[in-house]
């Protein structure tokens, strides 16, 4: 193997892990809420996350291969639309799990800026997935199993529904203001001797 193909494959990793820092950060921006909810679901479990990131992950390429042989250009054309369905879907969750991790390694620099989490946790496992086998075929799609199922289970979120909910209905003060004590009567003016009677 000659250099400009080492230098060529090294760079084509490199630019495509870029990229999936690149998505991270556009589904944080478009959808915070669902990434908010991702990352909460693989604080809590994040092995629930795997499992069902597993069974989402095997449906969709199953639907995907089957449909692709059997419909012809129609189904190959419906087979790409799902898998770029699904590759958004996982981006979601793994900008959760990547935000999840952005918060264990947390600095005081994050204030009022919440997408340095995802940032710092990005660059966290995007490192981690460099490393020859273990990272490009264990870390890597083990992440984005993970974000598929913290997707999923996201949308089953109840209390984070509940806080939408609530958020909806305006907030009753705590404590009434205090009751200003009744003026007195103001005495009206005599009319006597204006002419108005």
């Amino acid at each position: 193997m000659i250099l400009s193909d080492v230098v060529a494959i090294a760079l084509s990793i490199i630019g495509f892990l870029l990229s999936l820092q690149g998505l991270w950060l556009l589904c944080r921006a478009l959808w915070p809420n669902r990434v908010e909810r991702s990352a909460g679901r693989c604080e809590r479990n994040g092995v629930a996350c795997f499992f069902v990131g597993l069974l989402v992950s095997a449906a969709i390429f199953l639907v995907a291969a089957v449909g692709g042989k059997r419909l012809g250009a129609p189904g190959q054309l419906a087979a790409f639309i799902l898998l770029f369905v699904f590759i958004i879907i996982s981006g979601v969750g793994t900008a959760g799990f990547v935000t999840h991790i952005g918060r264990r390694l947390e600095s005081p620099a994050d204030a009022g800026r919440p997408w340095r989490a995802t940032i710092r946790g990005g660059v966290a496992l995007e490192l981690a997935c460099l490393i020859p086998v273990l990272g490009w075929f264990g870390i890597l799609p083990i992440s984005l199993i993970v974000g598929a199922g913290a997707a999923t289970l996201s949308l089953f979120d109840r209390p984070a529904r509940r806080a939408a909910r609530a958020s909806l209905i305006p907030a009753i003060p705590s404590e009434m203001p205090a009751r200003r004590p009744p003026t007195a009567a103001m005495p009206l003016p005599a009319l006597e001797g204006q002419g108005v009677l």
